[in-house]
């Protein structure tokens, strides 16, 4: 049985859907409040539905072998190798991690202004505060660009309003259009895309390729996906599908 774990809420839940379907893998899901479903097309298979934030640990830790979220968390979350993206970028759910101070902070625009900055605050005792969800990523950003001194401030709410109450300096989140950083008075620095990100398929190689009977299943679903990826021009090499 392939287990197959996809966003039970949010933004890439009714998209990736779609996606499916698209691919001729619709799932059917008997209502809402039930957290299973299946794919008529793809015998074998089960759909677990799941939290985006879990997606990766799920299918990490074996409890599903496959499943669709954002590269971003992917990256995120990521832990172990056998648990590749064998699509990157399944071509919906664009968006990018970025860095974004408040505009009042005129002198600052770029990330080098960052690196800047957080000497003057590390010489009057402190360090510049970044409130993000992605603490992974955004950390080894900063370091890469010379932005020695800083903390990441871990938080589970809203981000963009960190800076306002005090909580935060600046932030590092998740933006599709940036509208609701503008609406916040916050500002994306020049240089400050962390990531761009779309919805990717990912794998646990181990788990498909204990079972033979799962691993024809998970190719069934790359296949389709490929050809669905093809036929709207969207296909790229996808050289991790070599360890499947």
């Amino acid at each position: 049985m392939l287990r197959i774990g996809i966003p039970s809420n949010g933004a890439l839940y009714k998209t990736t859907l779609k996606f499916l379907a698209s691919c001729g893998l619709e799932v059917t899901r008997p209502n809402d409040r039930n957290y299973t479903g299946e794919i008529p097309s793809l015998p074998g298979s089960i759909v677990h539905f799941q939290r985006a934030t879990d997606i990766t640990w799920k299918v990490e830790d074996d409890s599903v072998d496959a499943g669709i979220v954002g590269y971003d968390r992917f990256l995120e979350n990521r832990r172990g190798e056998d648990t590749l993206a064998v699509f990157p970028r399944l071509g919906f759910g664009g968006c990018s991690l970025v860095l974004a101070v408040p505009e009042l902070w005129v002198d600052v625009s770029s990330v080098a202004d960052l690196a800047e900055i957080s000497v003057d605050f590390r010489a009057s005792g402190k360090d510049l505060r970044i409130a993000t969800k992605f603490p992974k990523l955004v950390e080894q950003f900063l370091l890469d660009r010379g932005v020695n001194y800083f903390s990441l401030v871990p938080t589970s709410g809203a981000l963009e309003v960190a800076p306002a109450m005090g909580s935060a300096d600046m932030i590092a989140d998740i933006t599709e259009t940036g509208t609701t950083l503008r609406e916040n008075r916050l500002k994306i620095v020049h240089g400050g895309i962390v990531i761009r990100s779309q919805a990717c398929l990912i794998v646990n190689t181990d788990s498909v390729r204990r079972d033979p009977a799962r691993l024809a299943a998970v190719r069934s679903m790359i296949d389709s996906i490929e050809n669905n990826l093809r036929s709207e021009g969207l296909y790229q090499d996808a050289p991790a599908m070599e360890r499947l």
